[in-house]
């Protein structure tokens, strides 16, 4: 059963709106966190793999999906979705629940998810994460110039096309980036309209993933299973990002997929849940389950 909650954030933001979340089955809570532009839909079909594992909450973060905009109050940091997933968490959280949860994230939310991560580390049980956008590593632990230029001319592109109301022509631009050249026209116009009116807040999302300079040193203090994974036609800052999260992760087990590219869990969603579910139930997830549902018979 689905269940549709609109959640209050509690103090410091309680003048704040709240995030969507949508919340299915019970037990080991996973928290699936979607890349820019989607939305909490983008990962039904791992809720459908996982209807019997867990209580799987896939929010819709700021400016996405049903979600109000960005605070126009805050900075663009990682930590205006992180806290908002948190506070959204706490509320969905079933009545005697255990403490803890597992984290999935593609792209932006991959991003957010290492924010929550760093910040909340003893209640985060493991991390799965598909090509998460940390491009600010690129900077803290590079060298990495062509990277960073590549990046940093996308974002400029098309947040100079927002900041005129050129949302379509941004649409375009971010599409193709990591999509293909064919990518935009591929899609339906129902696809493209929602895509073009979620623009607004990528250049923020840019933002804040430039901002998340963590360290070396600061990644290497996250000691839960980590499942790193990438498409080996993934555009080439992602793929550098990937390769210092791995060498900076200790506990990171790194999987290539390959033929895919950086949209590889809507493109290819079959075999990138398959591979989360995986981690995630030898993260314990699986073995947790098990015990609820004997404890019920």
């Amino acid at each position: 059963m689905n269940h549709d909650h609109s959640i209050a954030e509690l103090p410091p933001h309680a003048n704040h709106s709240p995030l969507f979340v949508r919340s299915r089955g019970h037990g080991d809570v996973i928290v699936c966190l979607h890349s820019s532009t989607g939305s909490h839909a983008q990962w039904r079909g791992l809720a459908d793999v996982l209807a019997w594992q867990g209580q799987t909450i896939t929010p819709d973060l700021h400016g996405h999906g049903r979600s109000p905009a960005w605070p126009r109050d805050r900075a663009n940091t990682l930590q205006v979705d992180a806290r908002g997933v948190v506070t959204a968490l706490n509320a969905c959280r079933e009545p005697g629940g255990a403490q803890g949860f597992h984290l999935v994230g593609h792209s932006y939310g991959g991003a957010v998810a290492l924010q929550i991560a760093l910040d909340h580390p003893r209640l985060v049980k493991s991390l799965t994460l598909y090509e998460p956008a940390a491009f600010g590593v690129l900077w803290m632990m590079g060298p990495c110039e062509a990277e960073q230029d590549e990046i940093e001319d996308i974002a400029d592109s098309v947040a100079a096309l927002v900041r005129i109301g050129e949302f379509e022509g941004a649409a375009r631009i971010f599409v193709g980036y990591w999509g293909g050249p064919l990518a935009w026209e591929a899609m339906v116009p129902a696809q493209r309209a929602t895509v073009i009116a979620r623009m607004p807040t990528v250049p923020r999302h840019f933002d804040a993933l430039f901002r998340g300079t963590w360290s070396a040193r600061s990644l290497s203090s996250l000691a839960m299973p980590i499942l790193l994974m990438h498409g080996s036609q993934t555009r080439a800052p992602a793929r550098r990002a990937a390769e210092l999260l791995a060498e900076a992760l200790p506990h990171a087990r790194c999987t290539e997929f390959t033929g895919l590219g950086h949209l590889g869990p809507m493109t290819h969603a079959a075999p990138v849940d398959a591979a989360i579910a995986a981690h995630l139930a030898a993260s314990g997830l699986a073995q947790q389950s098990a015990q609820v549902e004997m404890a019920s018979t």
